[in-house]
C-alpha cells in the first residue's frame, strides 16, 4: 500500500483530487479555483467535476476555459453515472467507438478484458470540488460502491482528500470523520485558509491528538496554506465573474490585477511540498516566478 502521507512518487498514473472541507465558507472553492488556475497555466490536461449545485463556482469562473462537469452528490445513484462512468470515459474509449478507433491508440489488443484501450486525448488529472455538508453521502456512495478500490483498480488511479479547515473544533472533527472512513485508501492534504489567521494560528489542527499521533510516528498529513486575497480584489473578480487569469489580463483595475497576480505566485509556491499529490509531481511551480 502506498504511504498516504509524504510519498513523493504515488503508484498510480492517474490523480482524482476531492477538495473538501463540509462546512460553508471555509474556502473550498477558492482553492479549487486556484488548483485550476495553476493547472491551466502549466498546460495540464484535465476535467473538473463540480457538485455544489446550489452555488457552482467552478462552473461560473471556469466553464469557459476547461471541461466542468456538474455533480449532484446528494442524489443516490447520480455520483455513480455522473462521476464513475465520466471518469472511465475521459480515460478510455467509448463502446462505440472501440473498434473503428483501436488501431489508431494501441498496436495490440490489451491483455485485461476489461480494460478498453486509452484515448489519444485522455486525461490523467482530475479536480472534484464536493459541497457543504455532503461528505455523509459520500461516505455512503465509498461504503456502496467501493469507490477508491474501483477507481485505483480499474482506472489507475489514486485519490488525493484535499481538506480545507478553519479555526473551528467543528472544521477539524469533520477532518477526523473524514479520515476515520477514508483510512489508508486515500492520500490527504490539509488545506489551512489564512483567512481566518496566520499559521500559528490553528491550534486546534495542530493540537489534535490524530495529527500529534502522525507526528510522533513520522507520518505528518501534509499541510499548505491557502493565502488570504484582500477582500476588493475577491470581490472585484466575484462580481464580475472573472478567474484568476481573467482579473491578472484586465487592465480596468491595476489593484486587481497587482493583487491576483502576487496572490497567484504566493499560491504556486504554498502547494509546492504537496504538489505531487495535487497531481503536478513533475511540474516546476516556480519557473513563472
Amino acid at each position: 500500500m502506498t504511504d498516504n502521507t509524504n510519498n513523493p512518487t504515488p503508484t498510480k498514473s492517474r490523480r482524482l483530487v476531492i477538495v473538501t472541507g463540509d462546512k460553508g465558507g471555509v474556502g473550498k472553492s477558492t482553492f479549487s479555483r486556484a488548483m485550476i488556475q495553476t493547472y491551466l497555466d502549466n498546460n495540464q490536461n484535465f476535467a473538473a467535476f463540480d457538485a455544489d449545485m446550489s452555488n457552482p463556482q467552478i462552473k461560473r469562473f471556469y466553464e469557459a476555459e476547461c471541461t466542468v462537469m456538474p455533480l449532484d452528490i446528494f442524489r443516490r445513484g447520480e455520483a455513480d453515472i455522473s462521476l464513475l462512468d465520466e471518469l472511465k470515459d475521459f480515460i478510455y474509449l467509448a463502446e462505440e467507438d472501440k473498434s473503428k478507433s483501436l488501431n489508431n491508440v494501441i498496436d495490440s489488443p490489451p491483455k485485461d478484458e476489461d480494460k478498453q484501450p486509452v484515448r489519444p486525448d485522455a486525461k490523467s488529472l482530475f479536480l472534484l470540488e464536493l459541497p457543504p455538508q455532503s461528505i455523509q453521502f459520500f461516505r455512503s456512495f465509498e461504503e456502496e460502491m467501493g469507490f477508491f478500490k474501483m477507481v485505483g483498480k480499474k482506472l489507475d488511479m489514486r485519490v488525493t482528500m484535499a481538506t480545507v479547515i478553519n479555526r473551528t473544533k467543528d472544521s477539524v472533527n469533520q477532518f477526523i470523520h473524514l479520515r476515520d472512513f477514508c483510512g489508508d485508501k486515500v492520500d490527504y492534504v490539509v488545506v489551512k485558509n489564512l483567512f481566518f489567521g496566520d499559521k500559528d494560528r490553528f491550534e486546534r489542527y495542530d493540537n489534535c491528538p490524530l495529527v500529534k499521533e502522525l507526528k510522533n510516528l513520522n507520518k505528518p498529513i501534509p499541510e499548505i496554506y491557502l493565502p488570504d486575497l484582500i477582500a476588493h480584489a475577491y470581490d472585484y473578480l466575484d462580481e464580475n465573474n472573472l478567474s484568476f487569469s481573467k482579473g491578472i489580463e484586465q487592465s480596468k483595475k491595476l489593484s486587481v490585477q497587482g493583487r491576483v497576480e502576487k496572490w497567484m505566485e504566493n499560491f504556486k509556491k504554498s502547494i509546492e511540498p504537496a504538489k505531487h499529490l495535487l497531481g503536478l509531481a513533475d511540474v516546476n511551480l516556480q519557473s513563472e516566478s
